[in-house]
């Protein structure tokens, strides 16, 4: 038989609580500022070491209810000691759920990190002294460039590793060296319990740089640390082989890096499979038709008969052709979904949507969706094509720049910017091809935060 453990109460609610289990309720206190505060649990939550750099670059201490104002107040944090100016992380993944910019010097920079998701979930990050110099001063007037970088900001989702600000002295730290005072709470943002971080920080995962920004909008290429690529489609990560990224006018080369906070945030959603209008060839040289999401094998004469008597065609495998439904039907009308058509004598190009609606589509367009002149059937001036209905807008995950080098990535129908070069690597779009588009463009379209809100 084996021996039974029996734990002291104290240990066993902290081996419940560091599990994730229900426990009952602890005896949370409050101190003279009104802040709520449990004072024996030890709890280790799951997360990133919050600064970001070798182990040895930071020095803390257990001050967790240390004397603070001659003891008028406890110390709730812990306060992670060294230079200014190095990168402050997400601890875990979550959203934004306050930012405070001092206005004036003096004031104090921090944010709360709350976990909505993921093995923290219900746990709140306090980040208070973040930098307020501009580097290499002490002169209290970097908040503007030098606190928090571009995109993050209340109610912007981030994940692990994250970049989301930089070590300093702001607020009642300007007298003492720099450091992050950094809290866990239990509950969400500054009303939440707070509790002894430093059994969590003890555990932590140290990495030394800010892992890629995150999470990236929808149509993004992403390549996770094995080497599968993947699409981001509403909420999903849709898995994708290479022959699918060719044919749908992808390029392996503007795949980003998928941390594992977007690998864990995002559920596997079904395959990508070939995209509306595509001319298949199999490994046996048939050929096949994509539309309505189906395929449907044709001869060169039925495509010569759509108006498409030199497609362009892409080889793919059996398991590509698998993921597609078979039709009987082929297509008689060259006006079928996915199809682009041109009328003989004119310049203009429609694309045919999934309802067979014509929206028009110009040269930057085309290209941010892959295509060329080998994808457009030309049909004869006699016919009557459906009625059109506005412009197809750029492919979602677009990495574009305009003349004046604006740089951003179009979404949704929202253009979310890119505000500096900081900002273009921490998001792992560096060196990424660009798509240069009009500036008019980008000023038509509505804007919104790259990160999700």
């Amino acid at each position: 038989m084996r021996p039974r453990l029996v734990l002291a109460p104290a240990l066993a609610a902290a081996v419940l609580l560091a599990v994730g289990l229900s426990t009952p309720a602890l005896a949370a206190m409050t101190d003279s500022s009104g802040a709520t505060y449990e004072p024996t649990a030890r709890v280790v939550v799951p997360m990133v070491f919050p600064v970001a750099g070798p182990p040895a670059a930071t020095s803390f201490t257990d001050t967790f209810l240390a004397c603070r104002s001659g003891c008028a107040r406890h110390h709730l944090g812990q306060d992670l000691m060294g230079p200014k100016m190095t990168p402050l992380v997400a601890a875990f993944d979550g959203v934004i759920t306050s930012l405070k910019r001092e206005s004036a010097p003096g004031g104090g920079n921090y944010l709360t990190l709350s976990a909505d998701r993921g093995p923290a979930a219900g746990w709140t990050a306090v980040y208070i002294h973040v930098n307020n110099d501009t580097p290499g001063t002490d002169d209290g007037r970097g908040t503007a460039a030098w606190s928090f970088p571009a995109g993050i900001a209340e109610g912007a989702r981030v994940v692990a590793g994250q970049l989301v600000a930089w070590r300093g002295d702001s607020g009642d730290a300007e007298t003492t060296a720099p450091h992050l005072h950094f809290e866990l709470r239990k509950g969400w943002g500054w009303n939440a319990v707070a509790y002894n971080a430093f059994p969590s920080l003890k555990a932590a995962r140290h990495i030394i740089t800010p892992t890629p920004s995150g999470p990236h909008p929808d149509g993004t290429l992403m390549r996770a640390a094995d080497g599968g690529m993947y699409v981001l489609d509403t909420g999903t990560r849709r898995p994708i082989t290479p022959t699918v990224v060719a044919a749908n006018g992808l390029t392996e080369s503007s795949a980003l890096p998928m941390t594992a906070g977007e690998a864990l945030g995002y559920p596997t959603g079904p395959a990508a499979v070939l995209r509306d209008g595509t001319v298949a060839r199999d490994g046996g040289g048939g050929l096949w038709l994509v539309t309505g999401g189906q395929r449907a094998a044709v001869t060169p004469e039925q495509l010569a008969a759509l108006g498409r008597p030199d497609p362009r065609t892409w080889p793919v495998t059996d398991a590509d052709l698998a993921a597609l439904p078979v039709s009987q039907t082929v297509p008689v009308d060259p006006y079928y979904p996915g199809a682009l058509v041109r009328v003989d004598g004119a310049a203009e190009v429609d694309a045919v949507d999934s309802d067979g609606v014509l929206q028009s589509v110009d040269a930057v367009t085309m290209t941010s969706h892959g295509w060329t002149s080998q994808d457009v059937a030309v049909l004869p001036a006699a016919s009557t094509p459906p009625v059109a209905e506005g412009p197809l807008p750029l492919r979602d995950g677009t990495l574009v720049q305009t003349p004046g080098h604006v740089v951003g990535v179009v979404s949704g129908g929202s253009f979310r910017r890119l505000w500096d070069s900081r900002m273009v690597s921490a998001y792992g779009y560096a060196g990424r091809p660009r798509l240069l588009v009009p500036t008019a463009l980008v000023l038509d379209l509505p804007t919104a935060s790259l990160t999700a809100r």
